[in-house]
């Protein structure tokens, strides 16, 4: 009773199992299909086509589905002149784009392994005695009787001997005897190989007909080939075709197609021992060979498929073609052609069973087909499979035609084309791809590759639901986790992941998916954990590809360039090349590890630009002459980093201010190619119109520019009497100040003033007088002004020289005067004082005395200054008379003290004259 309930339950749920693979396949047919697969044939189709999806198939009857592919084929039947034109697509986005070559990596690409068919060769599944008075045949009869009660060996040395007869007495060989005989000893060796008899002695004679193979004793298969490629290759068929449409023996016939069986090379792969029986009548032995022929056809083609002498299997294709136009055959029950003998599997063989005539054609198209694509002719391999679709054979037969030709396309590497081929085949019968799983995953696969990862997705994911393939189940995982990546699904993406390392640890998936969840995740690692994690990487893929080590090693290194990408914004130490020479040395030393890495593309941009640093830096040290040179050497790389502005290390970039240095730089130092360049740049129009009394000052220098650039100057900057010392120190550090055009146009300016004639100084000066008395200040506030002053002071007025004097306290006039400040700056207002004191000298001025004159000389002594105290002596007496005390008192020093003996005597004249008592004491 258990018993029963156990199996009532095993039924209840394989019935469950089956109704839910049916649900599923019924939800998921077709996954690879897309509406350009459909051609249209009118504008009306096309709008309905373009609403098309993979739902629509399942409402559609199946032959309504097969009618629009056939249209579609029908269009693009010629193979060869349809992909014209057609490029064909290598590595996908990432080999385009180096950033997303290390966000998706380069994916393992899978070599398709090739589709193994296999073509039946077929037994005679009954035997019957021939009628004829031939003597020949009549032994062959004989020798039939000894194959039906098995006595194999009699058999076998009754068909031998047989043969030897027949060659002693000179029968023709294309005589119907020999033909017969010949068919029926190949049968009987095919017999002997496929029960696998080895008891049977081969007699060491050669057989007839002869043949260039060298057999070897018991080699019944070779043996069978030989005879049924001599048979089908040599003779003349027209001996046995009719002049019109025969009947051939229904029941031979038939029973042929119950005894297929399959060689690979010369190993037996069939299962079941043939058999054979005994029709009661006599036959007639034309019309037992016009039955078999298509029979020997079709063994002559599988049977030499294994050691590659197709051009036997292809003449026998061609006539098996032709034969079958002149016999009227029976109608055998159908069936599908196409038949796997374990669970499917993507390398799983398939074995071809033609059940009626059309398949039997196609067959040998598909066979053709097979050679052309072994043989590496494509072109020639898509023309037979054109010619077997078109026969319109079992729809499973014609969807292995399409994934024959869809692999044709995958091994040229015209995916668009391939993708389509798969689709049909997965559109053309809904059970194919349980039987040739194949040309679902490399449907899917060459989605893949083509960017359509929905598509590909679908045709995975169905792959893995209906298919357990333990060697190309984890590689759809694979596919699927690297697609949830792409679509941004991180988190999805990194649980397949790591569903690969639990499940397929020792599996090739297993190294890309560690490689994988390293790059997706340890950015988000402190440092030390993710050189422990990179450890276990490095480990796991040690025997794995070496693009993995690569793009392991490319990604660590992304995530060091970042951490010191963000080291560098807060680096205020180290300047941008040194900032950048850290990066640099990350990236140079992963190029000597990895020198012929895919990744390396990724970091050519930021390499580039981190060596343009030394532009960058130059145009914020203003060192002029050195960026200029940078600038001519690495132009090229400088307008890249100026499209790009990167910021990899503080500073580096090249915007409207680095480009605004370049201009100021090359008319600093009189560039003019540069500068000519730059002026017509954005930044071409700074300082104008500065800029071009600066150009006019350069090029033509007069008096009427220099007062226009002098009057423009005024004009442009309030600041620019104060900007004139940085000039006048020729220092670099204004060429980004606003007043720039101002001081450079100074610049020229006294240039000019410097190479001048004494007439244009003299204009240009006065000009220059005129303004400064304005605002008298500003005259000692640059060794310029003071020089230009000082040439006009020739034409002061007294009021000018009090207004000059003004300027200055007293202290620092006798300062000057005294040179007591060494410094050479002070060498105009030194001259100046000079000046002044002459002046006063001359134009007697009780002020300036009291002031300058008096504490001057007071300095100076009078053993020093004899003859200015003289002077002074003489003025103040015309001022307070001959008996002013300090007038004699300076007498009498002047008297006792001068050095100048003519300034003593003068004193001691004038003391005599008007004082002679002082003269007299002064002499004791």
């Amino acid at each position: 009773m258990i018993i029963k309930i156990i199996k009532k339950l095993f039924i209840i749920s394989t019935l469950n199992l089956l109704i839910g693979v049916q649900f599923l396949f019924a939800q998921q047919w077709p996954t690879l299909f897309l509406p350009e697969d459909i051609i249209p044939e009118n504008k009306d189709d096309l709008k309905k086509i373009e609403k098309m999806s993979s739902k629509s198939f399942e409402k559609m009857p199946p032959e309504d589905v097969r009618n629009k592919i056939y249209q579609s084929f029908y269009f693009i039947a010629d193979f060869l002149s349809s992909t014209k034109g057609e490029l064909p697509k290598g590595w996908f986005e990432s080999k385009k784009d180096p950033e997303k070559s290390l966000i998706h990596g380069f994916p393992p690409e899978l070599k398709r392994p090739p589709l193994q068919i296999f073509y039946p060769a077929y037994n005679l599944g009954v035997l019957g005695y021939f009628i004829s008075d031939d003597k020949y045949i009549s032994r062959l009869n004989i020798c039939q009787g000894f194959w039906l009660e098995e006595r194999l060996q009699k058999a076998y040395d009754c068909m031998f001997f047989l043969q030897m007869d027949l060659a002693k007495d000179n029968v023709p060989i294309n005589s119907l005897t020999r033909i017969q005989v010949n068919i029926m000893h190949g049968f009987l060796f095919l017999y002997l190989a496929t029960n696998e008899i080895k008891d049977v002695h081969i007699w060491n004679a050669k057989t007839s007909p002869p043949s260039p193979q060298e057999f070897t004793e018991g080699d019944h298969y070779s043996m069978a080939r030989a005879i049924f490629a001599y048979v089908a290759n040599q003779i003349d068929d027209s001996l046995y075709l009719p002049k019109q449409k025969t009947t051939v023996i229904e029941n031979v016939y038939k029973h042929a197609f119950e005894n297929p069986v399959y060689f690979k090379v010369s190993t037996k792969i069939s299962t079941k021992k043939a058999k054979v029986t005994f029709i009661p009548e006599h036959l007639d032995s034309l019309l037992w060979i016009q039955t078999v022929m298509p029979l020997v056809y079709a063994n002559t083609m599988a049977m030499n498929q294994g050691i590659l002498l197709w051009q036997r299997a292809f003449n026998a294709a061609l006539r098996l073609e032709k034969y079958f136009d002149y016999f009227n055959y029976p109608k055998l029950p159908e069936g599908s052609p196409v038949e796997i003998v374990d669970r499917p599997l993507v390398k799983r063989e398939v074995f071809i069973s033609p059940k009626n005539n059309t398949d039997f054609l196609v067959a040998s198209d598909l066979f053709r087909t097979s050679a052309m694509l072994i043989a590496k002719d494509p072109g020639k391999a898509l023309e037979y499979i054109a010619a077997g679709i078109l026969k319109k054979g079992h729809p499973e037969i014609s969807s292995l035609l399409f994934t024959l030709s869809a692999n044709a396309y995958f091994d040229l590497d015209l995916l668009r084309w391939a993708r389509r081929s798969y689709s049909w085949a997965e559109l053309f019968s809904k059970p194919f791809a349980m039987k040739v799983p194949s040309s679902l995953f490399y449907g899917a696969e060459t989605a893949y590759w083509l960017g359509y990862y929905d598509i590909a997705k679908k045709g995975f994911e169905r792959f893995t639901t209906l298919i357990g393939d333990p060697e190309y189940g984890p590689w759809a995982y694979l596919r699927l986790a690297e697609i949830a990546e792409r679509q941004g699904e991180r988190d999805k993406a990194k649980n397949k992941y790591e569903m690969l390392l639990r499940k397929f640890n020792n599996h090739p998936v297993s190294t890309d998916a560690q490689v994988r969840l390293f790059c997706l995740y340890e950015n988000t690692l402190s440092k030390r954990a993710r050189m422990v994690e990179y450890a276990k990487v490095q480990e796991k893929i040690k025997d794995g590809r070496d693009l993995l080590k690569k793009q392991a090693k490319a990604c660590l290194l992304k995530v060091d360039l970042d951490n010191l990408q963000a080291e560098a914004e807060v680096d205020n130490k180290n300047n941008v090349v040194e900032k950048s020479l850290k990066q640099k040395k990350a990236i140079d030393n992963y190029a000597k590890e990895f020198p012929d890495s895919e990744f390396l593309p990724l970091f050519d941009s930021r390499l580039k630009e981190l060596e343009l640093s030394v532009g960058t830096f130059l145009a914020t040290e203003n060192a002029c002459f050195e960026l200029l040179d940078y600038y001519k050497k690495n132009k090229a790389g400088i307008l890249s980093l100026e499209k790009n502005n990167h910021h990899y290390v503080k500073g580096l970039k090249w915007e409207k201010e680095e480009k605004l240095k370049v201009l100021r730089c090359s008319a600093f130092i009189k560039d003019f190619p540069i500068w000519n360049e730059m002026r017509k740049s954005e930044v071409g129009g700074d300082g104008e119109p500065l800029h071009s009394e600066f150009y006019q000052m350069m090029f033509h220098p007069s008096v009427e520019n220099a007062l226009k650039a002098y009057n423009s100057l005024k004009k442009s900057n309030e600041k620019w009497k104060e900007d004139l010392v940085k000039v006048e120190k020729a220092q670099l550090d204004f060429i980004l100040n606003k007043d720039f055009w101002s001081l450079l146009t100074l610049r020229e300016l006294l240039k000019f003033d410097l190479l001048a004639s004494k007439s244009s100084n003299n204009l240009l000066n006065i000009a220059v007088s005129q303004d400064l008395f304005k605002e008298p200040n500003q005259i000692f506030s640059s060794p310029t002004f003071c020089s230009w002053m000082l040439r006009t002071s020739p034409n002061f007025n007294k009021e000018n020289w009090f207004q000059i004097l003004a300027l200055k306290e007293s202290k620092e006039w006798l300062d000057l005067l005294q040179e007591k400040k060494a410094d050479k700056s002070y060498n105009c207002e030194k001259g100046f004082a000079k000046a002044i004191f002459t002046y006063f000298l001359k134009n007697p001025d009780s002020n300036f005395d009291d002031k300058i004159l008096f504490p001057y000389l007071q300095s100076k002594g009078i053993a020093n200054a004899g003859e200015e105290w003289l002077q002074y002596a003489q003025r103040i007496e015309k001022n307070r008379g001959q008996q002013d005390k300090q007038v004699l008192d300076i007498y009498k020093k002047l008297k006792k003290e001068a050095k100048d003996p003519i300034v003593k005597d003068a004193a001691d004249l004038w003391l005599k004259k008007n004082m002679p008592e002082e003269a007299d004491k002064l002499l004791w």
